[in-house]
């Protein structure tokens, strides 16, 4: 009987260690510098349409590989940029490795077309294309995103399935059919998660699917 209290006790504690953990690591995420934006409208199905200011983001860009395999590897190699493993400065003979790290924001974001899936992280707002230093992995680009308008439903959740991003792009959709707002022509599915996959619990993690509009 003691021996059974003892492994209830040690389960319970490793229990309330793990959400004390996840918890923490939800509130540093929350705290993280996103994209400024104006919120413009709230739809039916918890859809938002919202103006985006200009931001840079460092992106890496793959084409017929599968959603899990290209966000793994885009992943690596846009954290690898910011945390100053890939990247140089100066041009030239002159060129040299840099050492600086970026700071971290949130959300990552992924693009997908119907071959191509483009995996980026976002800049601070003080950093442009010609304060931060040159990715010398030639999978990696700087990239100015301009100011834009989208569409976006949120949830909780893992990182999406293929299926969950899909299904959520028809919901944004129907959204809009009732708007003034719609999709822009041959435009990408956007993919947000806000919050680490790995110590925030599934229920705090939050996700947006969404499309650019006009």
């Amino acid at each position: 009987m003691l021996l059974v209290r003892i492994v209830a006790w040690g389960v319970s504690a490793l229990v309330s260690l793990r959400y004390a953990l996840g918890l923490y690591a939800w509130r540093v995420s929350e705290k993280l510098e996103k994209p400024r934006y104006e919120s413009l409208l709230q739809l039916p199905g918890g859809v938002e349409i919202r103006k985006y200011e200009p931001y840079t983001v460092v992106e890496a860009t793959f084409r017929d590989q599968s959603m899990r395999a290209a966000t793994g590897s885009g992943f690596r190699a846009c954290a690898g940029f910011i945390f100053g493993g890939r990247n140089r400065v100066g041009g030239g003979p002159f060129s040299k490795r840099s050492s600086r790290s970026m700071a971290m924001t949130a959300p990552v974001r992924m693009e997908t077309s119907e071959r191509t899936t483009k995996v980026s992280f976002v800049m601070a707002a003080n950093e442009t294309l010609r304060s931060l230093p040159t990715p010398t992995d030639a999978g990696v680009r700087l990239r100015a995103i301009p100011g834009h308008t989208a569409a976006f439903v949120r949830f909780s959740g893992p990182p999406p399935s293929e299926a969950k991003i899909a299904a959520s792009r028809a919901r944004v959709e129907a959204a809009l059919a009732s708007s003034a707002f719609s999709p822009v022509a041959g435009g990408e599915t956007l993919t947000y998660g806000y919050h680490d996959p790995f110590a925030t619990p599934n229920l705090l993690r939050r996700n947006e699917v969404g499309v650019f509009v006009q």
